[in-house]
């Protein structure tokens, strides 16, 4: 114990002996006490940085000071000199550095304190945030206008609020300023910003806010319509009256608005309309009167234009030739081929006041023969002519009525002078047969008459003929008929020492057509895969009646069998049914078209016929 109590007063002794020291250099050095000891760092919590808009100064705030303390910006870690510094007054605990611009971005300033007599403390790094932006509109709370052209065009934001300004660029990197608006006090939530003429297509704007002491906002996208077009008229409500000679060729739509324009063009993509009207006020329709469209038919191309609205898309319509007077039938024309000295005539019928017949020599030529119109009251012009000649022949004769052209010619032939009487057309039979020659009968005639049969009226060379042999009354001709369908034969008749009598003309039928057979009659077989002997049966046929099988609808040639023949075969005698084998089908299925001919009677239409899988 007196040992313990011996050393602690032995170093109770150096210990004051050592404060002592330190006091007396403390007294005598107090700059050496100073820069022993450093200021305590500013906590990044005490530190406040303002990133103000440009042209207005930053300040960088400090508190939890004490008057006196000194207070200093660096811009970086390194940095010898500061960006600013400031004393705490008296009676405050904080101290602001004004520091110009620290730049719109984000960064890192850093801050020191020096306490006196204490040295400077280390720096306290402090991140500050970018200059305030404004918040940018959403594409939502945006409405392009885009008026036609005369009309500007706007940009319509809501939202805002009052002194909010709103600025619309063509361009994203903000380079073209289309307009800009302040939001004003009242009621509106809109503020309406006016921007020229976007132009007359659709396409994208970019527009910012800037809220007073912020920055501008980032760019919004907004989308813009084109200029409102209007809507084309109706097909069915535009006539186009293409009338003879030309006179009053127009245009007519209905169903439209007064102060509407309607334009004609001759074509789609043309820049000039050949004719425009504008329908009166309180009129729902418009006549656009055209220049000479022309004798023959065509297409015209018509706009609407409904103001402020931009001219419509054009409507394609066709119109029809000038109005053709219908060609007289044959049958309402009597050619009479008078003897020497006298006129022959050309008689026609069916007609109406005011209408007038033209004669001429042939299909081509200008020269008329004769011409004349009906006597008043009468459907009958009558017209003379000196000499048509002493053989038969052709004439061509045209109509033509008041306001319409001149109709087609129509042929007409001539029996010679002292011409043979024609066969009545009851007198005659055709019978159009098939695989063989046709037949046609004649009755009614003299022994020695000539008959000839022409496929034309016009036809110069006959395409048979027969004499009537002596003691007959009748002939039958074994020829080959123009066509398998329906058709006219004309028929003439000579006698002996006569001319030759006019043409008669007779319809004949077509060729007899086989029935096709029903898909129910039609059994298939589809055998599994190598068994290699598909067939097909077809039930309820006659003797004679022939089976063909086609893969599709078109094809010229029928299946081919395993053998490589066709697929077709031949109901036999006493027989009702008709099977063909060796047959390659689909194994997965399909259809093949099945076709029947009869005795004497053409191939039938072609019946489909689905089959299964094997």
């Amino acid at each position: 114990m007196l040992r313990s109590s011996s050393f602690s007063k032995r170093y109770s002794y150096y210990g004051l002996r050592i404060l002592s020291v330190v006091c007396l250099v403390w007294l005598a050095f107090p700059e050496l006490a100073a820069m022993a000891a450093a200021s305590t760092p500013p906590s990044p919590g005490m530190i406040r940085v303002e990133n103000r808009l440009a042209g207005t100064q930053d300040v960088v705030t400090v508190t939890g000071l004490s008057a006196g303390d000194i207070v200093k910006v660096y811009a970086d870690a390194g940095a010898s000199s500061p960006l600013g510094s400031a004393t705490v007054s008296s009676g405050s605990t904080g101290a602001s550095v004004t520091i110009g611009q620290l730049g719109t971005a984000a960064g890192y300033v850093y801050v020191t304190v020096t306490q006196p007599p204490f040295s400077e403390s280390r720096r306290t790094i402090k991140l500050y945030s970018a200059e305030p932006l404004s918040v940018a509109p959403s594409a939502a709370s945006i409405r392009a206008i885009n008026h036609a052209s005369g009309t500007s065009d706007q940009v319509v934001v809501r939202g805002l609020h009052a002194g909010d300004v709103v600025k619309v660029y063509r361009d994203a990197q903000k380079n073209e300023l289309l307009g800009s608006a302040a939001a004003a006090v009242g009621t509106s939530d809109e503020t309406t910003v006016s921007v020229g003429q976007l132009g007359a297509n659709e396409g994208i704007i970019y527009i910012t806010v800037t809220v007073p002491g912020q920055g501008e906002s980032r760019v919004v996208e907004k989308a813009h319509p084109g200029e409102q077009q209007t809507a084309k008229p109706a097909l069915g409500d535009i006539r186009i009256m293409n009338e003879y000679g030309g006179t009053g060729d127009r245009v007519e739509v209905n169903r439209i608005n007064g102060g509407d324009v309607v334009k004609v063009y001759a074509t789609e993509r043309a820049a000039t309309p050949i004719a425009q009207a504008a329908v009166p006020s309180g009129a729902d329709r418009v006549n656009v009167i055209l220049p000479q469209l022309g004798i023959g038919e065509g297409t015209l191309y018509i706009s609407l234009t409904r103001s402020p609205m931009l001219e419509s898309a054009r409507v394609s319509k066709k119109y029809l030739n000038e109005p053709v007077t219908p060609a007289p039938a044959p049958g309402m024309i009597v050619v009479t081929n008078e003897n020497e000295n006298t006129d022959d005539r050309v008689e026609v019928y069916g007609l109406s006041p005011g209408d007038r017949v033209k004669v001429y020599r042939d299909a081509t030529t200008a020269t008329l023969l004769g011409t004349s119109a009906p006597v008043s009251n009468s459907t009958r012009a009558a017209v003379a002519i000196p000499q048509l000649g002493k053989q038969g022949g052709t004439v061509y004769i045209t109509v033509t009525s008041s306001s319409r052209g001149e109709s087609i010619r129509v042929v007409k032939t001539f029996a010679a002078e002292n011409a043979s009487k024609a066969p009545e057309r009851a007198d005659i039979k055709i019978q159009n047969a098939v695989g063989s020659d046709d037949v046609v009968t004649i009755n009614g005639l003299q022994s020695g008459d000539r008959v000839k049969l022409y496929s034309e009226e016009a036809s110069m060379v006959p395409i048979s003929s027969a004499l009537v042999a002596d003691g007959a009354t009748s002939v039958t001709i074994r020829t080959t008929l123009p066509l398998t369908g329906y058709g006219v034969l004309y028929v003439t008749v000579t006698h002996l020492n006569d001319e030759e009598s006019v043409r008669v003309s007779k319809i004949y039928p077509a060729e007899p057509v086989s029935l096709p057979v029903s898909p129910y009659q039609i059994r298939v077989i589809n055998n599994m895969l190598g068994s290699g002997d598909d067939e097909v049966s077809i039930l309820g046929l006659r003797e004679g009646d022939r089976i063909r099988l086609y893969s599709d609808a078109a094809a010229t040639m029928p299946i081919q069998t395993e053998e490589g023949g066709n697929a077709e075969a031949a109901v036999g005698n006493g027989e009702s049914s008709v099977t063909i084998n060796r047959l390659k089908l689909e194994s997965k299925g399909g259809v093949m078209y099945v076709t029947l001919t009869s005795n004497e009677k053409r191939e039938s239409s072609r019946v489909m016929k689905v089959y299964e899988a094997e």
